[in-house]
């Protein structure tokens, strides 16, 4: 697993990332001192695990959490115990909140809940269909026939070849439960299928006669899902 530690302390960072060199399953990409500097870090290389501290200035841990959707799963630190319960509002994503000093014995209690919930994520990646609740009922759709899901106000659109259905969602909460290898969030108001692309231009992908926007943050892990030659 790969993992970032974002600590505004210079020695609780150097600490915990002794720790973690001690597991075994564990790489540390590297470390970043404020929120900021984590999603830059992050727009640029795939991390499984966050160890995130709660209070940074300027952005704090939570505020982090609220800026992006593309989040890979988390671990909050924190010397404050009453910030467990508002890590664990986000239990989605955060996983287990660790009190500081981090000690080796609790840092491997975090790990066995970490691995069980990326168990239970791939187990639920298997799946290649979503069904939706379109016009009064659920309809199934088949991952592999979606070309793309698009934010349509307080809708999202969800785009095959053969059909489209609007569902009364938000992208954010739609890009959570697609856990698909083709598919990709290239930009707020859209997710695509990686295999329906026809091509790419420095901001955009062509799919099926649409031009879809790619973000900057969002371009360098699109270029490293395809792999180009």
């Amino acid at each position: 697993m790969r993992c970032l530690i974002v600590d505004d302390d210079k020695l609780s960072r150097m600490s915990l990332k002794k720790l973690c060199d001690k597991v075994d399953d564990l790489e540390v990409l590297g470390t970043c001192e404020d929120g900021l500097q984590a999603l830059q870090f992050l727009s640029n290389n795939a991390v499984d695990l966050l160890f995130l501290d709660v209070e940074m200035p300027g952005l704090s841990g939570v505020d982090l959490l609220q800026s992006s959707d593309q989040l890979p799963l988390i671990v909050f630190i924190s010397s404050k115990k009453e910030y467990a319960a508002e890590a664990f509002e986000y239990k989605d994503l955060v996983v287990d909140f660790i009190p500081k000093p981090a000690t080796l014995p609790r840092l491997l209690k975090a790990m066995e809940s970490v691995r069980k919930k990326r168990s239970k994520e791939e187990s639920l990646r298997v799946k290649d269909y979503i069904f939706v609740r379109s016009d009064g009922k659920f309809v199934r759709i088949n991952l592999n026939d979606l070309l793309y899901v698009e934010n349509v106000g307080d809708y999202v659109l969800f785009k095959t070849s053969e059909a489209q259905f609007l569902v009364h969602a938000t992208l954010k909460n739609i890009a959570r439960k697609l856990q698909h290898p083709d598919l990709l969030k290239v930009h707020r108001s859209y997710i695509i299928n990686l295999s329906k692309i026809v091509d790419i231009q420095d901001n955009s992908v062509l799919i099926d006669k649409k031009i879809i926007p790619v973000s900057r943050a969002h371009r360098n892990l699109l270029i490293e899902k395809i792999d180009p030659l």
